[in-house]
């Protein structure tokens, strides 16, 4: 099975090896791919693990288990990635479905790197609906 992350590579041997936690994402980059797929295969776990703990009481997880749960994740486009030392910055937009309706995420992701492992921070919703 390809991984939603659409890399191309096989679910296992890519975002699998992150959400199964034998491997760390890399870069900010690989976080947010993971993360991308972990909405797509519902790991919400996954998530708050990834989730800078300054910045996880501000994540409403029941709403994004719910919303994941409703949405079919179609395609990933990351726009712009960028790293300086322990910041890193992501610009992405995640195509999905909800109720037969198409949408788009595109957001700005801060991410931030501690002890070696990369921590979503925040992000900016930059627009959501196509038409």
């Amino acid at each position: 099975m390809k991984c939603p992350c659409g890399s191309e590579k096989n679910y296992s041997e890519c975002c699998g090896v992150y959400h199964s936690g034998k491997a760390l994402a890399p870069t900010a980059e690989a976080l947010m791919r993971a993360r991308y797929s972990a909405f797509a295969k519902n790991q919400m776990e996954y998530l708050q693990d990834t989730t800078d703990p300054q910045t996880l009481d501000q994540i409403d997880e029941e709403a994004n288990r719910e919303w994941a749960e409703r949405a079919k994740f179609l395609k990933l486009e990351i726009i712009h990635a960028e790293e300086k030392g322990t910041k890193g910055t992501v610009e992405f937009k995640a195509y999905y479905n909800v109720d037969d309706e198409d949408f788009i995420h595109h957001e700005v992701s801060l991410f931030r790197k501690q002890a070696g492992e990369w921590f979503f921070k925040s992000g900016k919703i930059k627009a959501e609906k196509t038409k």
